[in-house]
């Protein structure tokens, strides 16, 4: 399980990088590293890769929760640790559809990672009433 919460700390650095590598492809080093005060409209690699981002913010604190949860409880079974596999091979594809505009494959990528958490939350329920 640890593995795969690195790997998608990983995943996230990844994400947090590509909007500033988009942006100094659209604006330059000089004006990146600046206040930033009067910056174009963003490309749309540069929007999407903001998007992305946002989106997987969204769900990486329920992903880092479930996760955790899961190894303090003991319960880093088969079906907790394949939701969350199921959850990092879902985002890396989701923000691979993102960044090139794949549709439906964007929204089918989203709701795998969601189904990856309910999987991670399934042998957590038992532990509600102990």
């Amino acid at each position: 399980m640890l593995l795969i919460i690195f790997l998608v700390l990983l995943l996230l650095l990844v994400q947090v990088g590509l909007p500033s590598r988009y942006l100094t492809e659209q604006v330059g080093t000089e004006a990146q590293m600046g206040p930033r005060d009067d910056l174009p409209k963003p490309s749309r690699e540069l929007a999407r890769a903001r998007r992305a981002l946002a989106n997987l913010q969204e769900t990486l604190p329920i992903f880092l929760v479930l996760a955790v949860l899961s190894i303090v409880l003991g319960e880093q079974g088969w079906l907790s640790l394949a939701g969350a596999g199921l959850y990092f091979v879902a985002r890396v594809a989701h923000a691979y559809c993102y960044m090139k505009g794949l549709v439906p494959w964007r929204s089918v990528s989203f709701l795998t990672s969601l189904l990856g958490n309910v999987l991670l939350a399934i042998p957590l329920v038992p532990h509600i009433w102990s």
